[in-house]
């Protein structure tokens, strides 16, 4: 045993070596400077590095060693290039550095002046922005809490002038309740932008934002009078916010006076507003508040000024199902939430990226006209990380190559699919895979009366074999209103690297098909998905005879947990183990404590509401669309990997199931991790991925 499980934990340490592009940005010196992310197994953190490539004419002359950045927090370029900002975080005290040339010239810290608490680095709310003179840094930060003190304390004795020298407290308030904003936001519950000012060397806090909105993503006026963001609605209750883009917000606009402004959009949620290049305008992506945690967005423009009854134009709608874009090509909407750091190109045309099926793919959208160009790639994802002029960055991926990344200079209008890539970076296959390959499965649901009918998948592991020789890994996504695409997936390399096949199922209510796919899975959650789930499995063993009908094995995360679930107890004879991660099992329990209880509601196919008196039959339709009524008749051995921090699907879901599971006579086995609900952190995910192999060709019986 010892020497089998060696030899997983030496191709784990192998594939953890590939690092996965986190940014890369284009220099007006030829400079070339990516980001990077590696899992660093001794540290037990993943760290983060720079690489300069230095480029003359769209070809690479000379690169230069990794440099560590893993204590930048967030880090922004001034426009000239002249000074870069960098937020360094560590062991929770944080430092705001500003650089000039070959030395730093400030450093703050921000603990030390106490007129905040900790700096917001995470994608929701987070900026780092530099004033258009370059004189000021704009970010995000937590508002310090109000001082309190208990009804009785001993007072210090009075100084000379008569005062006992502490600062006026409220009494009293030691545990008032404050919400935050949930999973991996945790203890972010009142958001305020905060300005330092080079040249005076001074920090102030902005005024002017009312006490019922949190703001996020906030950006400098191109003339610098004025900022503009996201402000989100804080009453009466804050849900989770991360992987949610349906929350009730709106664009602000804030001057250097305190006056504050925000456009009724009602019923909206707001992404990600930046100014186009003639800062004339202000274009967003934009939804419906409410309804599937993720879904379809339409991109609109505004003309400025802005008032409150500013009314944005559309340029790209939501897309119901499928429409027809530049060179014929079929595109099925804009599942985005943000751009790149700089998305413009000449022309007034805005490059993106978003989901589409089975692959991430990189768009040219003119802002004028609406036209929507695919910038085309046909081995797997591509993303623009960043535009200079017209010049483009971006990375290529796929499912059995790390990232590389690629410049090119976008052709002039109309001709933008006809870009030509030159390599950056250098690639192989990953160590292990050379036999392998991936092929999409376009695929039809049995039921023709649905509304919707198509999904799709993909297979990813051997290309060949003896016939019934492969086992084959059934992979449904979380969500469930996300998608699989088309990248390397590092626990996804492990399994194919000891000759198994993996089925990742992209089931109808996944993005990237259409508003009408996402919105149809509402209501038949443990229905249709499950479905979908047996239909893909049934054509990938057609497909692939090389794959073993009678060595199945299920793997699933969040509501990719809840499908494996519902598929062993479901169809207990044909799946023979099961790894499931922080599955959702019991919807009606999960709506009284996670940070999203919207989303037991709205998969039940209800509308959420906490006003009026509770509807027991609501309660009693997601019990009746969970696993655990299925727990019963399990009979594959069930690997649960759970957190202890997990706020989105609280750890007692897990505990409950396993606990049935015993009763049941099942063989079940949990782990407990201090961690949250993706367990991200180095040493979490190589437990619960080495453990999830083991457990795999163990009940499979392979040695």
């Amino acid at each position: 045993m010892s020497t089998k499980v060696d030899k997983i934990v030496k191709t784990y340490q192998v594939l953890a070596q590939i690092p996965t592009v986190i940014g890369a940005d284009l220099r007006a010196n030829g400079i070339v400077r990516s980001a990077w992310s590696q899992r660093n197994i001794e540290k037990g953190k993943t760290v983060k590095f720079v690489k300069d490539v230095f480029v003359s004419d769209f070809k690479k002359v000379a690169e230069s060693l990794p440099l560590d950045i893993s204590t930048e927090a967030l880090s922004k370029t001034s426009l000239s290039e002249k000074f870069r900002a960098v937020l360094r975080e560590n062991d929770n005290k944080y430092y705001l550095e500003i650089w000039q040339d070959y030395n730093i010239i400030r450093t703050v810290d921000l603990n030390a002046l106490d007129i905040h608490g900790p700096v917001y680095a995470d994608v929701e709310f987070s900026s780092l922005e530099w004033s258009p003179d370059e004189k000021k840094v704009l970010y995000v930060a937590e508002k310090k809490p109000p001082k309190s003190d208990p009804f009785y304390k001993r007072k210090a004795p009075l100084s000379n002038d008569g005062g006992s020298g502490d600062e006026e407290k409220t009494k009293g308030e030691e545990y008032l309740f404050v919400q935050d904003w949930g999973e991996q936001l945790v203890g972010k519950k009142k958001s305020v932008l905060v300005e330092y000012d080079i040249e005076n060397d001074s920090v102030e806090i902005l005024k002017g934002i009312p006490d019922n909105i949190c703001v996020a993503q906030p950006k400098y006026s191109p003339d610098g009078k004025y900022i503009i963001g996201v402000a989100y609605n804080t009453e009466y209750r804050k849900l989770g916010l991360i992987y949610c883009s349906n929350r009730d917000s709106t664009v602000f606009k804030l001057d250097f006076e305190g006056n504050f402004l925000k456009l009724q959009l009602e019923d909206l949620a707001v992404k990600s507003p930046i100014f186009t290049p003639d800062g004339q305008s202000l274009v967003w992506l934009q939804r419906k508040t409410g309804g599937p945690h993720a879904s379809a967005m339409a991109l609109v423009k505004a003309n400025l000024p802005l008032t409150e009854n500013t009314a944005p134009r559309v340029v790209v709608d939501i897309v119901e199902n499928v429409i027809k874009i530049q060179n014929e090509e079929s595109f099925y909407g804009l599942y985005n939430t943000g751009f790149p750091k700089r998305p413009w190109a000449s022309a007034n045309r805005l490059l993106l990226n978003t989901n589409q099926k089975y692959t991430i793919n990189s768009y040219v959208i003119d802002i004028g006209s609406g036209h929507v160009t695919n910038l085309k790639f046909d081995d797997g994802s591509q993303t623009v990380t960043d535009v200079y002029g017209d010049t483009v960055l971006a990375v290529q991926r796929n499912y059995l190559k790390p990232d590389k990344l690629v410049i090119g200079k976008l052709p002039g209008a109309g001709n933008e699919s006809s870009i030509s890539w030159t390599d950056l970076t250098t690639t192989q296959v990953i160590p292990g895979l050379e036999n392998c390959f991936y092929k999409y499965l376009d695929l039809s649901a049995d039921s023709v009366s649905d509304s919707v009918s198509s999904f799709n998948a993909i297979y990813v592991g051997p290309k060949n074999g003896n016939e019934k020789s492969v086992p084959l890994i059934v992979w449904p996504h979380g969500g469930p209103h996300s998608a699989f695409a088309n990248y390397c997936i590092m626990e996804a390399s492990l399994f194919a690297s000891f000759g198994f096949g993996i089925l990742f199922i992209n089931y109808r209510g996944s993005i990237g098909s259409g508003q009408s796919s996402v919105e149809f899975l509402l209501g038949k959650i443990g229905t249709s998905d499950v479905a979908d789930c047996i239909v893909a499995v049934d054509k990938a063993l057609e497909t692939f005879p090389w794959l073993n009908p009678n060595s199945l094995a299920l793997v699933g995360g969040s509501h990719g947990g809840f499908l494996v679930t519902h598929l062993s107890g479901q169809y207990p004879e044909r799946f023979k183990a099961v790894v499931a991660r922080n599955p959702v099992i019991d919807v009606a329990s999960m709506s009284i404590i996670s940070d999203i209880p919207d989303w037991c509601y709205v998969e039940a196919g209800e509308e959420y509401t906490q006003q009026g008196k509770i509807d027991n039959d609501i309660l009693i339709a997601m019990r009746k669309a969970s696993p655990i009524v299925h727990a019963h008749k399990v009979k594959a051995p069930t690997l649960l990997q759970i957190g202890s921090k997990d706020l989105r699907v609280p750890s007692h879901q897990g505990t409950e199931y396993h606990l049935r599971l015993k009763a049941n006579g099942v063989t079940t086995r949990m782990n407990l991790y201090d961690d949250n609900h993706p367990l991200g952190t180095v040493p979490n995910e190589m437990d619960n991925i080495i453990n999830s192999l083991l457990w795999i060709k163990e009940h499979l019986g392979i040695e």
